[in-house]
């Protein structure tokens, strides 16, 4: 089809229509990458009915201990349209601006997006290749040259009030925001949201998936994929890619800094965020909400595939199935407990892997999760504010290394030895 919109000419609602459907085609892609695979990116709030309790045996406290079960007797609910809802709607906004957004970059999406930001000279992708190659071999560090201090308010940053900012799991300025280095300008409109909202951060060097060469280099490194992963689920039916190691290691990196400098609480970014208006204010109010409950992880950006279980307030639920990780907080026992089950030698994607580290094993969306679950420890609790509080921006999944297969895609499959 066409590559731009015409607006002029006598064939100009053909040519329109012709680029729509080829959009459309795309924007199905696009769905599927946005967490939408089973049934885009709708919704269902509440789910109040639990079935009983059972008893689980804890593989990193040896002990047993509860989990709550899935809402409603069966198999989970699919996340089903709610016009009314908030979540729903801010959805169904991001989808209709990404369908317009392929439509406007046609002929960049059909390309695949692209590996590197255009911006960068030939030189300056070398430089950063061989730099992401020693960040690798960092890893599980962040070393100073690994982190970058941003501030652009008031410090100390805080956002609730100093009497219960412990108890509510407030990130202060522990504020982490994972970028590639060869994609400058997500970190570019990053730094323009943190400073129009006045917000401190850490910029980390994330560990590039890129710079893995060879099988052997996960081997050196201690890290490996969940055993009998292959080729995912039907929803997700690909083989583990490099990026997916990168991206989960760059994570890890991240709670491993968390432990070793005793950080209560992080908000953890990925350099694709979009933040909601008044994201200050309103995080400290949802913190406050969830402050008696038990969590030590709090979604706050996602995209739910399954039903809530629960509604907790007005602006917090205990989330079913969910995909991404643009946006959470992590509180230090689930730091401490992730690395201590040894995650980083059965990866899965890391969006999955919280969904099933949360208990979520009963799942349409993911048929093998209690199959994967049996090497993913049970260790978070995970609560979500709804709505969001942050998104990814329009377009980023076409410059990203995991919600879309790009070219230079690589499978760890198939690296050499």
């Amino acid at each position: 089809g066409p590559t731009q919109k015409p607006t002029t000419g006598p064939n100009t609602e053909s040519a329109r229509r012709a680029c729509r459907m080829d959009a459309l085609r795309i924007g199905r892609q696009a769905r599927a990458a946005l967490g939408g695979k089973v049934q885009g990116c709708t919704h269902l709030c509440g789910g109040s009915d639990c079935r009983p309790r059972r008893v689980q045996r804890c593989p990193i406290r040896g002990r047993a201990w509860h989990q709550q079960a899935r809402a409603v007797a069966g198999a989970p609910k699919r996340w089903t349209l709610d016009p009314a809802n908030p979540t729903t709607a801010l959805h169904q906004k991001y989808h209709d601006q990404t369908i317009e957004f392929t439509i406007e970059h046609l002929e960049r999406v059909q390309r695949g997006g692209f590996g590197s930001d255009g911006s960068l000279s030939e030189d300056r992708q070398l430089q950063i290749a061989h730099a992401a190659r020693e960040r690798l071999f960092r890893w599980p560090e962040l070393e100073p040259q690994d982190r970058q201090l941003v501030s652009f308010g008031s410090r100390p940053q805080r956002f609730c009030p100093p009497d219960t900012a412990d108890r509510a799991g407030d990130p202060g300025e522990h504020v982490f925001v994972i970028s590639l280095q060869r994609r400058p300008s997500r970190l570019r409109q990053g730094l323009a949201q943190l400073q129009r909202e006045g917000m401190t951060a850490t910029i980390v060097s994330a560990v590039d998936g890129d710079a893995i060469e060879r099988q052997a280099d996960l081997a050196e490194l201690g890290v490996g994929i969940l055993p009998g992963y292959g080729a995912g689920h039907e929803n997700h039916k690909i083989s583990f890619t490099t990026g997916e190691v990168g991206c989960f290691l760059s994570h890890y990196s991240v709670w491993h800094h968390m432990v070793e400098q005793n950080i209560p609480a992080a908000l953890i970014l990925e350099d694709d965020f979009d933040l909601q208006e008044g994201i200050r204010e309103r995080l400290g109010q949802y913190l406050q909400e969830a402050a008696t409950e038990p969590w030590n992880l709090m979604y706050v950006g996602r995209s739910p595939v399954e039903e809530d279980l629960r509604r907790v307030s007005g602006h917090i639920v205990e989330p079913g199935y969910t995909l991404w990780t643009v946006a959470y907080i992590l509180r230090l026992d689930a730091a401490k407990a992730l690395l201590r089950a040894r995650v980083e030698t059965s990866m899965v994607p890391l969006d999955e892997f919280f969904s099933i580290a949360m208990g979520r094993v009963d799942s349409f969306y993911n048929p093998r999760a209690r199959e994967f679950s049996h090497h993913v420890p049970a260790v978070l609790r995970g609560l979500a504010m709804e709505p969001p509080l942050v998104m990814p921006y329009v377009g980023s999944m076409f410059e990203s290394d995991t919600a879309m297969l790009r070219k230079g895609t690589r499978f760890v499959k198939d690296l050499p030895l």
